[in-house]
């Protein structure tokens, strides 16, 4: 799934060259999303609307058209939001499932296969109902050691599964959930409310600077994601424990060790990464 690194580096791609233009007409594929308006309300609130902000909320794209319309972009696990145009179309491409038409020939274009994806359409005055349960972002200044100590207090979840609460922190995957708990040095199954100040300093430094990391190499592409332009990230490479089950940590020579926390896959450094007393 697409996190907070891909999407920003998404919505830096395309609010250049989408910035001003109207949408002119919206062409709808044979299989919808889970979650999308009918066309005809996408019509209707978008057709003949300007573009007038393009920004971020966790892992969502938030269109701002003039007017106070909202249109919500949600990748879900496998999604594309590419761009194309009429002069010079994209190949053939499969699991095409919407495209938005804009005034100056360009396609926006959105591909998924799993169709998990969001496309949300909301009339002026009308709140996007998703964006209540979305967290603080992790670059928002709200977002202090002291906070998310506070917001961890007398809690027993694991480390791990508080980092991938959207309701609490934005945007943040299991890809670098694992990075960043491997680069603070806390082991995965920590109790969250067992966290010391000192600890939360240092996930949250360490977070930033994963992510802004992986925001300036274009994002991370381990299975499908690609930017707006159809390219793959260049993070992975950075990638210190993810995915590397068995391979020797780059820190200590241990075995990098994989464990099922709800479901998923953590990988961390039983030698770095150790379970306090």
């Amino acid at each position: 799934m697409p996190e907070l690194p891909e999407v920003e580096v998404i919505r830096l791609g395309l609010a250049p060259r989408l910035m001003e233009r109207r949408f002119v007409r919206v062409t709808v594929g044979a299989k919808s999303l889970r979650r999308q308006s009918p066309v005809r309300e996408l019509e209707h609130w978008l057709l003949g609307r300007k573009l007038t902000d393009l920004s971020r909320r966790g892992k969502y794209l938030v269109f701002a058209l003039e007017g106070g319309v909202t249109l919500l972009v949600h990748l879900g696990m496998t999604g594309h939001l590419l761009l194309g145009s009429e002069s010079k179309p994209l190949p053939q491409l499969d699991h095409i499932h919407l495209v938005f038409h804009l005034d100056n020939g360009l396609e926006l274009i959105y591909q998924d296969i799993r169709r998990f994806g969001q496309v949300l359409v909301f009339p002026p005055g009308v709140p996007p109902a998703p964006l209540r349960e979305v967290g603080r972002e992790p670059f928002s200044r709200q977002v202090t050691p002291q906070w998310l100590s506070a917001q961890a207090r007398g809690r027993s979840r694991p480390i791990k599964n508080f980092l991938l609460d959207g309701r609490i922190l934005a945007g943040i995957g299991n890809i670098y959930a694992c990075e960043i708990l491997f680069a603070a040095g806390v082991h995965p199954a920590t109790p969250a409310g067992r966290l010391s100040l000192k600890d939360w300093g240092r996930i949250l430094k360490d977070t930033r600077r994963i992510l802004k990391e992986a925001i300036r190499q274009g994002g991370t592409t381990v299975s499908n994601y690609l930017n707006s332009h159809g390219e793959a990230g260049l993070f992975q490479v950075q990638l210190l424990v993810y995915g590397k089950e068995s391979e020797h940590c780059r820190r200590c020579g241990a075995p990098i060790v994989r464990l099922i926390q709800s479901g998923r896959s953590t990988f961390f450094c039983s030698k770095c990464q150790k379970m306090p007393d």
